[in-house]
């Protein structure tokens, strides 16, 4: 244990968290320097790495992930440690399976649940919790978020959710009940670099390829990726493109290489038991605050989560903002910040006034074109999820 804030005391250390299976996910623990010996607790599971982009060791908990000053809202952990501790709460990071400084092989969420559920189970044995824990994410960390919330660990209290995908093949992978290659193979690719040192291994093992061979497969995968996410600029796009239109969908190379967990994804074209399991809200009944905009590219699946889960439970709220899905890290898409409301309420028991709300809080403007001076002064709420849009009204 190792003070990492002078200011405030909070101190941190690392542990590799063992799995069912044996495998160990790094994990950064930070603890606030006051209160205690226990506290509530808030998880961040992230493919995207819990180190920053400047930290020589995966496992370097000093040289956690932080927001930056110009950009505090940016980012799949949301908020980051230094504020969480500083709210009362004990805050954890990890690296998902395969990714990273984790151990194991990378399944793109196939084993997040499972995962989610096993590093829940871990926090309920450690001395520092006391067994109230929330879950928060953005993009892929809210779909880690439901991933682990569809377990129904019994610590396991609210989670904070924004512009992610709740059900990862039917509203993502086959959205309209066709494959979004797109989404797909440039997520896939973009994030070859993340893949972790267990993973590779495995990778190597499974096709009999050395480490020379690899790294030209992942030389290569970046150079497709150049070209296929030129090609999605064109007019018309994609259709001169023989990356898009003349490769095949499974065994794609390089991509399937370093990620061979993509065939299996995209060899499940109608409805079955593997999507179903990937179908994270379903099961999910615990209060949930959800975010997106009305061009988010998981829109249809955050609106889909609230729902199903507001008919089945109640207790969820939903914001919903201007723009596209990177618009939510403005500090200007935001009325106001209801992040420690929400946790405070739900983790602490304390009277925010959050509940006293309507659900749904939303912007009439579907897009603003000046991004910077745009003031989310206009909002309004909803208690029955029906939205008056610019002349137009409209439920969900």
């Amino acid at each position: 244990m190792q003070i990492v804030d002078d200011r405030t005391g909070a101190r941190a250390y690392q542990a590799m968290v063992p799995r069912r299976d044996g495998t160990r996910l790094n994990t950064f623990v930070f603890l606030p320097g006051s209160g205690g010996p226990r506290w509530p607790v808030i998880l961040h599971r992230t493919p995207y790495g819990i180190t920053s982009s400047d930290a020589r060791h995966k496992a370097d908990f000093t040289m956690a992930w932080l927001p930056s000053v110009e950009e505090p809202l940016r980012g799949s952990i949301i908020r980051g440690w230094r504020s969480i501790v500083e709210h009362g709460y004990a805050a954890i990071y990890q690296d998902t399976r395969g990714r990273h400084g984790s151990e194991g092989e990378d399944r793109v969420y196939a084993d997040d649940a499972a995962d989610g559920f096993d590093t829940l189970a871990w926090i309920a044995g450690q001395p520092w919790t006391n067994h109230i824990v929330g879950m928060s994410g953005s993009s892929a960390g809210a779909t880690t978020t439901f991933a682990a919330a569809s377990t129904r660990h019994p610590t396991l209290r609210a989670f904070f959710a924004q512009a992610g995908a709740s059900s990862i093949y039917d509203d993502v992978v086959y959205e309209g009940q066709s494959i979004e290659i797109e989404r797909l193979w440039l997520w896939v690719a973009r994030n070859i670099p993340g893949l972790s040192k267990s993973h590779r291994e495995a990778v190597m093992r499974r096709f009999g390829v050395s480490a020379a061979q690899l790294d030209a497969a992942a030389g290569s995968a970046a150079e497709r990726y150049a070209r296929l996410d030129l090609a999605r600029h064109n007019d018309p796009p994609f259709t001169a493109s023989d990356d898009w239109m003349r490769l095949p969908l499974t065994r794609y190379p390089d991509f399937a290489t370093w990620q061979p967990f993509l065939d299996e994804i995209i060899t499940h074209p109608g409805p079955d038991a593997f999507r179903t399991a990937h179908n994270f809200r379903r099961t999910i009944e615990i209060p949930g605050f959800h975010v997106t905009t009305w061009f988010d590219i998981f829109q249809t699946s955050v609106l889909a989560a609230f729902n199903e889960i507001q008919a089945r439970i109640g207790n969820q709220k939903l914001w919903i903002g201007p723009n596209e899905h990177y618009f939510v890290y403005q500090t200007n898409f935001w009325p106001r910040d209801p992040y420690f409301e929400w946790f405070d309420y739900w983790l602490k028991g304390a009277p925010t006034g959050i509940m006293d709300e309507p659900a749904v809080f939303y912007s009439p403007r579907a897009s603003v074109e000046d991004r910077e001076t745009y003031a989310p002064n206009d909002w309004r709420y909803s208690a029955a999820g029906r939205c008056q849009m610019a002349g137009r009204s409209g439920s969900f």
